[in-house]
């Protein structure tokens, strides 16, 4: 059974996601380094690291490491 993917434009990522999407940036990591980095609790982390898989912006690659699919992060619109 396949699951659609649903697609994330730039005006549907929260900051959050920028800057999660910005830490992964940097290399692989995982849930509880990104929210301590960030600052948010590690359940919402991993709520947004899921919509994010889910959108194929980033991938699971086993052990709750998590890495970007570079051409898959949409253009951030600039005011």
């Amino acid at each position: 059974m396949s699951v659609a993917t649903e697609r994330m434009d730039a005006e549907d990522l929260r900051e959050v996601d920028w800057r999660i999407i910005d830490v992964l940036r940097n290399g692989r990591n995982n849930a509880p380094n990104i929210a301590e980095e960030l600052d948010y609790s590690r359940q919402y982390i991993r709520e947004r690291l899921s919509q994010l898989k889910q959108a194929d912006i980033i991938v699971s690659i086993g052990s709750g490491i998590y890495e970007l699919v570079p051409e898959e992060i949409p253009d951030r619109e600039q005011p």
